[in-house]
């Protein structure tokens, strides 16, 4: 049995404790509700619920969820589909959740938000008593401490996240939580040496070290037991087998503590006294915990660790970790337990660096043995390229004192002569080898002149210029290679090159030649800069390729220090003991920034003591403030141009493109602004969209925008939006035309509204196009609120009513005509005496019949109906014959004369019919095909006629009509019809197919109505299939129709919902549901859902008598 397997029997499952939902992510996810497994669902919708559980009670952003979940390829309908997993997962986890229990899940602007308390996690107790444990640990108290962490260690059943690879977020997570475990294990293990359970820490490591050999704490402490345990030849095999497998797999040795324990072991140093286990907490993690930097071979050669003789690797990897006292007994004293009980280590001076130091010390001490390399460090400012050069010079001092290191850097400044770098080089090298330096110059003479320190002239050979006048630049650069590697042979040279995105062509060109020239010379050169692609000139972009590309040379690109890193600053700074939501929040603000982490400290460390007991949540808002506050002193230093460009960006965030913002800002320099931008941090590539930049630093967005007045975002706005339209025509792409729309739309109280409105008019149009009828209610409004700004009064006046239609009609298809809001909108649209909607408008009055119809008002949509006729008479128009046909054929359907309907109706149909065949259909008014609305109701009428080959036929020809090409709210109106028909019939199957497929387009185009209209159909089918879920869908349905004012087939649905639950066993519940229906028929005079054909009027007379009916029906 494993260690992990053993400890997991030591809790109670977390299920027993928590009336709640209970979510496992330690290994497979999984969650329990009361007791009960609860199914989780799909793929896609379990990464929803781990994307939330991995922000728990932080609000995640719709947009967000999206780009995690679908990435590049999101649904048409990604808002509703979320809805829609959203939906299952709430049911799923809060299955009996009721008015005074709130749910786990809900909605909270800009997104959703996980509120479950951290007891009903897994990982989150895991944390907590990872955290726990390390305190008591620091307290002296071994016992609790073990008692804690292998409490923690036992919540894991496997790996977490596992099955989320494909979503950063979660493989990020997965790998953050494997380190938290691994540190928690070495944690446990030190407790458990320091009480003398060397047995079970044995138990514990074996496999683990195995697996992660670079935990060199793991390691020490598995040698440590072993040796305690009588074992010493098995922790030597330890030691050799993890030091072989560092040497062949990163070219390092293990180190310099490790290697002092196994003299320690050989030595029998260690005794058996209970103390702290070998490796302290403060010591940097090996390579495994810190981020592998990408070494790049420009050759095309395959990777391959640095080319240094064995013996020079050796004895740099080992000397990198030399303690100053040179007594051999301190330094084992260091390592073995002779010490103090849990005495405290100082921190590293280099944090989250220390592999690549390793690499750096190891490249450049070939020096020593005549093989020198080349080494650069990139990285953006601020990552701490010059403290690792500090770090560098001082490990190279300690490995061997011969070396000489010398430091130069670029300056950006005007007056900087050329060869500054080369200049700084020689000054140093002639104050600290006067002697040397002179002889070596001497033969070059004049060509030295121009960047010797001073009057450094010599009288050899090369004492005046060349044929051509003045000496080449060639040999210029070939002399100051030879002065160089004449000190190099005299003594070992390390030239330390800084910031060389800043350096002149000249001294680039001098570099190329001597790093050419270098090769089997004692001379190493490192170099630090930008990464390559935000260099100022390009030219020097390729200069430094073409450096980059000879032999033996390495590049090390600096990322953010990782979360464990910034730890061990807060540590340095603050002491240990700040709790860990702190440490998240300065990681998650400064994005590993060394230096911004340490600007938020000292800021902090002034405000509050960052231990302080209940002072968590304070000092929590107290970052923001402190990132905010850093952030305006770096701003503050920026040129004014840069300042402007990052001010333009954070009001059109996140939606800017590098041509258009460079349009924006204006004038030639723009390219300029935008890669100063970029060269000092604060703009960088968004990797998700190509071509689009992003501001880098969490929280610049608010600060820059923060700053400006309302009328200034507003202008900011409007100049973006000038600038993307003039590449974008009205008629062009429709998401370039959002685009514009949407920046003119923020800039509405600075922009004229002729100018605006078009632009919100043609995005409403696309996205009609693209049947998103969301999208499209959205710029619908906007432009119904512009419209009464437009100077001409008439104009104004006649569009804001053709879009209130327009805005009814949509809100209509989304909500149902029935929802408050349409019905409003439609009637703003019939103001009376105005042109063209004049009160004898047939498609207005066609609109507000449908609303009338819907909401159960028979009399009125009639009366409607009649001057709908009228108007027909008149003008012969197919608008008003059609609207009045079907008014009145549907109030004669639902008052019972079903003959007389299909008087009105089958007529209709035909006329849609013709109508479609000559290219005459009025689709226009409706935005739906009119032969789906008639052909329903005759399919109904037919079947309750007991004409059912009729409805059988024409229900196939309905669906073959809408299979392809037709409007979604047409299709799922004709799947509606047939899953109800099927209901009817008993066909459980059918009823279930079509709801589920109508179901499953409603939500993808956002057809709310829709949906709820087809879950009545689907929730019988359901609990028909004895799914317990299909009565509770059905009542949800209902009452999501009746907030909308939908009174439409009402008796019909309770009619569904009767037959349902009598199937499932609920009598009484039937009877209360089919008295309900009784009275809506009587109340509404809705004769046809008593009509003796349908399964509920049967189990009406069975449950409650005929008479139940008799009384109702009219004679």
């Amino acid at each position: 049995m494993s260690a992990r397997q053993a400890q997991s029997t030591l809790l109670p499952p977390p299920s027993a404790t928590h009336s709640g939902p209970v979510l496992q992510v330690l290994g497979p996810m999984a969650a329990q509700h009361e007791g009960h497994d609860v199914p989780l669902g799909p793929p896609r919708r379990r990464a929803l619920l781990a994307l939330l559980v991995i922000r728990l009670g932080r609000v995640v952003p719709t947009t967000v969820l999206i780009e995690e979940l679908w990435r590049e390829d999101p649904p048409r309908r990604a808002v509703a589909t979320l809805q829609s997993h959203i939906s299952h997962l709430r049911r799923a986890l809060a299955p009996t959740t009721g008015p005074d229990r709130p749910a786990v899940l809900r909605h909270r602007a800009p997104g959703y938000v996980l509120e479950l308390s951290p007891e009903q996690v897994d990982v989150h107790r895991f944390e907590q008593l990872f955290s726990t444990g390390r305190r008591f640990l620091a307290r002296q108290d071994p016992v609790a401490a073990r008692d804690r962490l292998t409490r923690a260690l036992g919540l894991w059943r496997g790996s977490p996240y596992a099955e989320f690879v494909t979503h950063q977020p979660l493989a990020d997570e997965s790998t953050r939580l494997e380190q938290v475990r691994l540190t928690a294990l070495e944690a446990c293990a030190e407790a458990g040496l320091v009480l003398g359970r060397t047995a079970e820490v044995v138990t514990e490591l074996e496999r683990e070290v195995r697996q992660h050999p670079t935990r060199e704490r793991l390691v020490g402490h598995l040698m440590t037991a072993l040796f305690r345990s009588g074992r010493q030849a098995e922790a030597l095999e330890v030691y050799e087998w993890t030091r072989s497998y560092l040497v062949e797999e990163y070219g390092v040795d293990t180190t310099a503590e490790l290697q002092q324990l196994h003299t320690a072991l050989l030595r029998q140093e260690l005794g058996e006294q209970r103390t702290r286990a070998v490796l302290s907490d403060e010591l940097p993690a090996r390579a495994a915990e810190l981020p592998r930097p990408v070494r790049t071979v420009l050759s095309g050669a395959a990777e391959q660790v640095a080319e240094v003789s064995p013996g020079a690797a050796k004895t740099a990897m080992r000397s990198m970790g030399k303690p100053q006292e040179p007594d051999r007994t301190a330094r084992v004293a260091s390592m073995a337990p002779g010490l103090a009980l849990f005495e405290s280590v100082p921190p590293p001076p280099l944090t989250g660096r220390e592999r690549e130091l390793r690499r750096l010390v190891a490249a450049t001490a070939g020096a020593a043995t005549g093989r020198g390399h080349l080494a650069c460090v990139f990285g953006s400012s601020g990552l701490g390229k010059s403290h690792l050069m500090m770090e560098l010079v001082q490990r190279l001092q300690s490995i061997d004192e011969g070396i000489e290191t010398v430091r130069s850097s670029c300056f950006c400044g005007e007056g900087v002569p050329p060869y500054w770098l080369w200049t700084q080089v020689l000054r140093r090298l002639s104050a600290a080898r006067p002697e040397a330096f002179e002889a070596a110059a001497a033969p070059f003479g004049s060509l030295l002149a121009p960047l010797l320190p001073g009057p450094q002239a010599g009288t050899g050979a090369e004492t005046g210029p060349g044929p051509g006048g003045s000496p080449s630049p060639f040999r210029i650069h070939d002399a100051l290679c030879e002065v160089l590697l004449s000190l190099a042979a005299q003594r070992p040279l390390v030239l330390l090159l800084e910031d060389v995105h800043w350096a002149d062509a000249a001294s680039l060109d001098l570099l190329r030649l001597l790093t050419t020239r270098r090769q089997g010379h004692p001379l190493s050169i490192v170099l630090t800069g930008w990464d390559l692609e935000a260099w100022p000139d390009a030219s020097r972009f390729r200069v430094m390729t073409e450096v980059l590309k000879g032999p033996a040379a390495e590049i090390l690109r600096l990322a953010g220090l990782a979360r464990p890193d910034v730890a061990t600053l807060v540590d340095a700074h603050a002491g240990p003991g700040v709790d860990e939501r702190i440490i998240d929040a300065l990681h998650r603000q400064s994005t590993g920034s060394p230096y911004f982490v340490i600007q938020m400290l000292s800021l902090l460390c002034d405000a509050r003591d960052l231990r302080e007991p209940g002072a968590t949540d304070e000092i929590l808002g107290l970052i923001v403030t402190c990132a905010r506050t850093v952030l305006r002193q770096e701003f503050a230093m920026l040129p004014e141009p840069v300042l402007r460009l990052l001010r333009l960006c954070a009001v059109v965030a996140p939606d800017f493109d590098l041509d258009a913002v460079c349009r924006a800002v204006g004038g030639n320099s723009a390219i300029a602004i935008v890669e100063s931008a970029v060269r000092y941090g604060l703009l960088a590539p968004d990797r998700q969209r190509t071509g689009r930049l992003r501001l880098a630093p969490p929280q610049a967005q608010e600060v820059l925008a923060g700053e400006l007045t309302e009328e200034e975002c507003q202008r900011l706005h409007a100049r973006y939006a000038d600038a993307l339209s003039a590449h974008v025509q009205i008629g062009g792409d429709p998401q370039e035309t959002a685009r514009v729309a949407r920046h003119a739309w923020l800039a509405k109280d600075v922009m004229p509204s002729e100018r605006v409105l078009p632009w919100l008019l043609r995005a409403a149009e696309n996205a009609e196009l693209r049947l998103a009828s969301e999208e499209r209610e959205l710029w619908l409004r906007r432009a119904v609120g512009m419209a009464g700004s437009l100077p001409d009064a008439t104009t104004a006046r006649d569009l804001k009513q053709r879009l209130h239609l327009e805005l009814g009609h949509v809100l209509g298809q989304v909500h149902g005509f029935g929802d408050a809001e349409a019905e409003a909108e439609i009637t703003r649209g019939h103001t009376p005496h105005t042109t063209p909607h004049t009160p004898d408008d047939p498609a207005v009055l066609s609109l507000l019949a449908t609303s009338l119809l819907v909401r159960g008002r028979y009399d009125e949509s009639q009366q409607l109906s009649v001057l709908l006729r009228n108007i027909a008479e008149r003008t012969d128009g197919p608008t008003a014959r059609l609207g009045a046909a079907y008014g009145e054929g549907m109030t004669l359907s639902v008052r019972g004369h079903l003959s007389d309907a299909l008087k009105e109706l089958e007529p209709g149909a035909e006329l849609a019919e013709r109508l479609a065949c000559e290219g005459r259909l009025p689709d226009g008014t409706y935005r739906s095909d009119p032969r789906v609305s008639f052909r329903c109701y005759c399919i109904l009428a037919h079947w309750l006629l007991n004409d059912c080959a009729t409805a059988a036929e024409q229900r196939r020809r309905l669906l073959r009509l809408t299979q392809h090409g037709s409007k979604p709210w047409d299709r799922v109106q004709a799947l509606y019809v047939d899953a109800i028909v099927a209901a009817w019939e008993g066909d459980v199957e059918t009823a279930r197919a079509s709801g589920t497929e109508g179901v499953g387009l409603a939500v993808e185009h956002g057809l709310h109505y829709w949906k709820a209209m087809l879950r009545l159909p689907l929730g019988w089918a359901l609990t028909y299939s004895g799914r317990r879920e299909g009565i509770s869908d059905m009542k949800n349905s209902l009452d999501e129709l009746r907030q909308s004012r939908t009174n439409i087939r009402l008796p019909l649905h309770l009619g569904l919902l009767a037959q349902a639950q009598h199937h499932a066993g609920q009598r009484e519940d039937a009877v209360d549901t089919l008295r309900t229906m009784v009275a809506v028929v009587e109340h509404r005079r809705e004769y046809v859902y008593l009509n003796s054909a349908l399964p509920a009027t049967h189990l009406l007379h069975e449950l409650l008598g005929p008479e139940s009916a008799e009384t109702v029906l009219p004679e």
